[in-house]
């Protein structure tokens, strides 16, 4: 009994011991059977996932290779359509006539050459254009009009078929060309010939729009577009026949992608490693259960005291936390009451403070201080056409353009929107503000690039120096600011330094705007209409209309001052109107005597809102009862810089309602040719500056004679504008001009004078 007793308790530690051992073994066996279930569940799964990759590929190629054939046969279109545009068969049927180079081939061609980077640029992408580069040849192969500034010298292109080719084709394999992918488009006019258009697709930019992909980016890869089946040999990594490419030479073929599934899960290595871990984890198991639990009381007084340790720890960490965010907080406040959040630059309070303590200095020091008070010329333009953000983004850019004049010592600040002031508080010698100045506005010669795209800003630069410009701060930069204004008045680009009496100038054109807003209520404007003379009857058929202002306080103002004024305040519209309603009443009475359309000059402002400016033409028609086609508009290419498509829409508007546009000032812009194609003219008002030099300037008169004969070949009348002299008359005759005002047949006068005009038969002086 007592043996058996003594033995009792190894005997319950054994019956424990297989106890534990008989679950632990059952549960390695379900470990290993769940871990081989999930090796034969994963390795179908990837199988099935595999051939579904395999088809959707497929069928993605396919897709592609379709929209790959739409898209070329698109670019085909394209060229199609490009040689029967009007400026292209117009340059060979002018060529036939036999007009020269010199007097309007060249004008053809340059209108070509606007039509072809037009045609660039709308075939496009995010990514890129459609074309690289489009090019027309002659027939005998030599370049006329290329949009490449720099084409090979030698290239010449030949149709590559035989006879008398008339159809647009894809070419892959040109000669001086066999790594390019070509559309050709011979112009044949009367079973002829003339020559070839031929475009230079982008490959790269056409597929990655097609697929989806960004053609920057690694995944452009996934495709290869090959020129012949045989090609597919020589590829690494095909997935699949390769697509034709209906109605191309092209192949599609998809390139297997790199890829992170190497069946790691399926792999042998995997098993073994499962049996290894479900063999540890009973060996760890049995350790584990076999260990005996000691100083149970110690452990927990060391997790007790390590508990506290942590809470400890945790509210310090809080406390330095809550110390670094006011810290943050403060320096970020600090930061922002004097500094511009966008540009990094200091801002108007902390300019103002570094500019008072320059002027102590120099007081005390002897020596002066230049201050540039910078403006960007038409900013809101970029805010209103490309949104705040390229806004933005050309103030970051004109402060990184900026501060590379700017020294350690000097200070670069951003005072509000699209205004930078830049102090140089050690002036020795004034004519360096010059020279200082120059480079400033130089720094704006290159292009900004906003968005991927070129932009071109100017900017005006007003110049102050203490002290003779001021010895406080407020005084400097306010007289810098009118220094800056003066520069804008100027023209803009520019810069211009103080002089005493700006201040004076600008109150006395906010007294002349106050004025000006009750000078029709006084009776204090006027229209008078200077005759429009046809040069072949010599007879009256027009009059403009010109605004005057007498005022009781100023006596006569200006023509040249009075619209100004009236668009800084804000009444051109008003005024505008006025002036529509009177010039159609009157020319509604002038048609009793004779007829005589009028014509009115729009301002820009006016047109910057159609629909108001719209209905006003329409209260001025309705209420003078005065013909839409008796009422001519006369537009300033200046209106058209702005290129916004609204403009274009209302010119559209009023010329079918049949109202007449004329284009103003011609010459005098930057983009004349353009505006003919792009708008419905009807005549072309030759500058006076051109008109003043002739017949004696020789240039002037090649500049009229070639301006007549443009217009002449488009269809537009010819109106030539401040003709003073005979002989100026006659050379105008010679050349076939249409209309002229000026002097020599009559300075402005009164409706009722035009109408005694119109009742001699709209006879004028001719001698």
């Amino acid at each position: 009994m007592a043996a058996s007793v003594m033995s009792d308790p190894r005997g319950r530690k054994d019956r424990g011991r297989r106890w534990l051992l008989s679950p632990t073994i059952a549960g390695g066996i379900a470990l290993i059977v769940y871990f081989a279930l999930l090796l034969v569940t994963t390795w179908v799964a990837q199988e099935r996932l595999s051939h579904s990759t395999s088809a959707r590929h497929a069928l993605d190629a396919r897709l592609h290779a379709n929209a790959l054939s739409y898209f070329y046969a698109e670019r085909l279109g394209d060229l199609a359509n490009l040689r029967r545009d009007q400026a292209v068969q117009s340059f060979f049927v002018n060529r036939d006539l036999g007009m020269s180079m010199k007097y309007g081939l060249h004008a053809s061609l340059v209108s070509i050459r606007g039509v072809l980077i037009e045609r660039v640029g709308e075939k496009r992408v995010d990514a890129g254009p459609f074309f690289d580069r489009i090019a027309l040849f002659d027939a005998d192969g030599t370049i006329l009009v290329d949009t490449s500034a720099d084409p090979p010298a030698a290239e010449s292109w030949l149709a590559l078929d035989s006879g008398l080719p008339s159809h647009v084709r894809l070419v892959v394999d040109a000669p001086q060309h066999p790594d390019a992918i070509l559309v050709e488009a011979p112009v044949v006019m009367s079973e002829r010939g003339r020559g070839t258009l031929v475009a230079w697709v982008n490959e790269r930019t056409a597929l990655a729009a097609l697929v989806g992909l960004d053609p920057a980016g690694s995944g452009l890869d996934r495709y290869r577009l090959l020129r012949s089946a045989a090609e597919v040999a020589e590829i690494e990594g095909a997935v699949g026949a390769p697509i034709e490419v209906s109605g191309t030479p092209f192949f599609l073929v998809g390139l297997e992608r790199a890829s992170l599934d190497e069946r790691l899960l399926t792999s042998r290595w995997f098993l073994f490693a499962l049996v290894l871990l479900a063999v540890a984890l009973l060996t760890g198991g049995w350790m584990l259960l076999g260990a005996q639990r000691q100083n149970l009381v110690l452990q927990t007084r060391m997790d007790v005291a390590r508990l506290q340790r942590r809470k400890l720890s945790e509210h310090n960490e809080r406390l330095r936390e809550e110390i670094k965010k006011r810290q943050e907080y403060e320096r970020r406040l600090i930061y922002q009451a004097n500094y511009d959040s966008l540009t990094g630059l200091p801002n108007r309070t902390l300019a103002m403070d570094r500019l008072e303590q320059s002027l102590m200095i120099a007081a005390r020091e002897d020596h002066r201080v230049l201050v540039f008070y910078l403006d960007l010329d038409h900013f809101k333009r970029v805010n209103d056409s490309l949104g705040h953000a390229a806004g933005d983004e050309a103030l970051v850019q004109t402060a990184e353009r900026v501060s590379k004049l700017v020294s350690a010592g000097d200070t670069l600040a951003r005072l509000a929107a699209d205004e930078f002031l830049v102090i140089y508080p050690d002036l020795r010698d004034p004519v360096d503000a010059a020279e200082r100045a120059q480079a400033l506005l130089g720094l704006f010669t290159a292009a900004f690039t906003i968005e991927g795209r070129e932009l071109f800003l100017t900017a005006s630069l007003g110049i102050a120096i203490s002290p003779s410009d001021g010895k406080s701060a407020e005084d400097l930069l306010k007289n810098a600011d009118l220094a800056m204004k003066e520069a804008k008045d100027a023209g803009r680009a520019r810069y211009s330094f103080y002089i005493p009496g700006l201040d004076v100038q600008i109150r006395e054109r906010l007294s002349m705007a106050n004025l000006l807003r009750h000078a029709a209520e006084r009776g204090e404007l006027a229209l008078l209409y200077q005759p429009l003379i046809d040069l072949r009857t010599g007879r009256v058929v027009a009059a403009e209309a010109l605004l005057r202002w007498t005022s009781e306080e100023l006596g006569a103002v200006a023509p040249d001052l009075l619209v100004p004024v009236a668009e800084d305040a804000g009444l051109i519209q008003h005024i505008g109107g006025w002036v529509l309603e009177r010039a159609c009443c009157a020319a509604a009475r002038w048609q009793s005597i004779a007829p005589c359309r009028v014509a009115v000059n729009v301002s820009s402002l006016q047109l910057q809102a159609p629909e108001s400016f719209s209905e006003q033409v329409d209260l001025a028609l309705s209420r003078s009862g005065l013909s839409a086609g008796l009422l001519e508009l006369e537009i300033t290419e200046g209106v058209l810089l702005r290129d916004r498509p609204t403009i274009g829409t209302l010119l559209a508007n009023l010329d079918r309602r049949g109202i007449r546009l004329s284009l103003d000032d011609f010459g005098t812009g930057y983009s004349a040719l353009s505006y003919l194609r792009r708008f419905p003219f009807h005549v072309l008002k030759i500058d006076r500056t051109f008109i003043a030099g002739i017949p004696d300037n020789q240039e002037d008169a090649e500049l009229t004679r070639a301006i007549i004969a443009m217009a002449q070949a488009l269809g537009l009348g010819v109106l030539a504008e401040g003709v003073e002299r005979t002989e100026q008359r006659d050379f105008l005759v010679e050349q076939g001009c249409d209309l002229a005002q000026g002097y020599l047949f009559s300075r402005p006068i009164d409706a009722d004078a035009l109408g005694v005009m119109l009742g001699r038969n709209g006879e004028v002086n001719r001698s």
